[in-house]
């Protein structure tokens, strides 16, 4: 029996997007950038993780965050909250911490800075075994009937 291929909600800005579907590479992508769109495929799909970019929506992260955490068919996926993108402002590391202590409290699994990561395959691969790791937790879960 062959092993289900992984589906994951990517939820960013184009600029995020690209760099994670060649990380991603062998994974089911559907990618959105808007809330409603988002809400939409959560609806009609059965996604195994979903990730969603600081950027998303004119910075609606958060409320896709809440959406997501609020409906038991998603309640025990893994969620990424990620920064995909650049951002100009000088008190970003900062700002970083408080976000990811606020995505953390409203139950994302793991916040990671992609920016922190190299753009090379050392870089990418790191980023690649985070996602793939939290993966394999929901699929273990799956596995032990505690979804």
């Amino acid at each position: 029996m062959a092993a289900k291929k992984s589906h994951i909600l990517l939820a960013c800005v184009q600029e995020g997007y690209t760099r994670l579907f060649a990380i991603l590479t062998g994974l089911e992508l559907t990618f959105v950038t808007t809330l409603a769109a988002a809400q939409q495929a959560l609806k009609a799909g059965r996604f195994n993780m979903i990730m969603i970019g600081v950027n998303f929506d004119e910075s609606r992260m958060f409320d896709l965050l809440q959406h997501v955490r609020a409906d038991s068919k998603y309640s025990r996926v893994p969620v990424v909250c990620f920064r995909g993108i650049v951002t100009p402002d000088t008190q970003a590391k900062f700002a970083l911490a408080k976000i990811e202590v606020a995505c953390n409290a409203m139950g994302a699994n793991t916040f990671f800075d992609l920016m922190a990561f190299p753009d090379n395959t050392l870089g990418n691969a790191a980023v690649r075994n985070i996602i793939v790791a939290l993966l394999g937790s929901e699929q273990d879960e799956a596995s032990s009937g505690r979804v």
